[in-house]
């Protein structure tokens, strides 16, 4: 009889919904979402009466070793770059971490040996570039502030208005027209013209040169000022690593000064008499 009883389909009774006329309160909780949110607020305050108690209980002089490898960051406990460096170290092996360091060493030396010869050609290239230019004058003396205000360089030495900034190479009006005319005499007018329309084309054309020349300088200073810059952080590089190699080395230590400046720590090594 209680197969029979168990194969006739029963009645579902489900939770009811919300009422139509209080729809506007929202959602009805049912009560499997009761539970849900009665176990988490029961979860959260048992654990902070357990927290609560476990203060109240703490001793402040309560001192572990572990203290020394963690410490708080946002609030949390981690653990501090040395306990972590150690860690590393034990997990690899010590033999596994000196070939590592001995491969840095060698790849660091040849980078600085790299470094430093290119910086030697580039400053054996611009040799004599970084000298200051010395501003020179040419002072002229006149009769008088009238004469002065009036004077004519160009009319005075005799050349073009655009050779008059040069302090080298500057021809007079006669010689460009025997230069222009190979060297046959002529006062004409247009010959001068043609001559100075000549001559100008010549200054842009040697401003171009001077200032495609002057930008391929700036940057080679520029690589030569990077090149010795890593070469120097290679350098304070390969200093750290000899001084990790050393000091874990044999022998008794002791550090007599403190790392500074990019320079490592120096430690003095207690002699030991040779067998």
């Amino acid at each position: 009889m209680s197969s029979l009883r168990n194969a006739v389909k029963r009645i579902t009774h489900k939770e009811r919904s919300q009422p139509q006329h209080r729809s506007h309160l929202g959602f009805l909780q049912k009560k499997k979402d009761y539970v849900v949110r009665a176990k988490d607020y029961h979860k959260k305050e048992d654990r902070i009466n357990a927290m609560k108690l476990k203060a109240s209980m703490k001793n402040p002089e309560e001192f572990y070793f572990g203290m020394h490898n963690a410490q708080v960051q946002d609030g949390k406990h981690r653990r501090t770059k040395e306990a972590e460096h150690r860690k590393f170290e034990e997990e690899v092996g010590s033999d596994t971490i000196r070939i590592m360091k001995d491969q840095d060493l060698s790849y660091i030396r040849m980078q600085k040996q790299k470094d430093k010869k290119k910086a030697e050609k580039l400053r054996a290239t611009l040799h004599g570039l970084d000298a200051p230019a010395q501003k020179r004058k040419h002072t002229i003396f006149v009769a008088d502030k009238q004469a002065a205000e009036s004077f004519d360089a160009a009319s005075h030495f005799g050349t073009l208005p655009e050779l008059v900034g040069r302090a080298y190479n500057r021809q007079k009006i006669e010689s460009i027209q025997s230069n222009i005319l190979g060297g046959a005499e002529s006062n004409d007018d247009e010959d001068l013209v043609q001559s100075r329309e000549d001559l100008v084309a010549q200054m842009i054309e040697a401003k171009k040169a001077a200032k495609k020349l002057a930008k391929a300088k700036e940057s080679s200073y520029r690589e030569l000022k990077a090149r010795e810059k890593r070469a120097a952080a290679m350098s304070r590089a390969e200093a750290h690593l000899v001084t990790e190699k050393l000091v874990a080395g044999k022998g008794r230590k002791r550090k007599i000064k403190e790392a500074e400046q990019g320079q490592p720590a120096q430690y003095k090594w207690r002699r030991k008499r040779l067998k």
